[in-house]
Parts: structure tokens; sequence; C-alpha cells
């Protein structure tokens, strides 16, 4: 009556396209599919554990994103900073022939 299978289609086709796009919500993915994997579980032995594990991994998977970003960044400034000195270095080069 109102369309809503063509939106629930497309929701889920939405998703799935974002799955790949951002890497917050892939990493919750990720560990809700390593924590039934595995069984791992954290301080409990029953789905408390499985709880606490996921908001775990969830966490250090982030910290570990944002550590690789802030390397990546910083190792692009680095090459940046070396081309400018590069170009730096041919003009100065050029200007003595």
């Amino acid at each position: 009556m109102f369309g809503y299978s063509k939106i629930y289609n497309r929701n889920y086709l939405s998703k799935l396209v974002y799955l790949f796009t951002c890497e917050y919500c892939f990493s919750h993915y990720v560990t809700v599919a390593f924590l039934i994997i595995t069984k791992f579980h954290l301080l409990f032995n029953d789905w408390r554990g499985y709880i606490i594990a996921g908001f775990a991994l969830v966490w250090i998977a982030n910290i570990y994103m944002s550590v690789f970003g802030f390397v990546r960044v910083g190792m692009k400034k680095e090459k940046i900073e070396a081309d400018i000195k590069e170009v730096k270095l041919k003009e100065v080069k050029d200007d003595k022939l």
C-alpha cells in the first residue's frame, strides 16, 4: 500500500554498499562475525560476556584504525614536505646553470 517492500529492499542494498565505505560500521560487523566464529567472551561465561567482548573488540579496533590514520597522515605530510624540498632544490640547480 505505501511501498514498504521497495524501501525495505533498497535499505538492505544501501547497507551492503555502505558496509565497505564506513570503517566504523565495518568494525562492528567484523566483531560480530569474530564473536560468532570463536565464541569469545570476557569476564562472564554467559551472554553478558559476549556483549562486553563486543564492545571491547570494537573499541580496540577503532583505536588501531585511529592510530593507522594518524600514521598515514604523518607519512603523507612528510612525503609532501620532501617533494617541496626536492622542487626547491631543482629550482636552485636550474638557476645556477
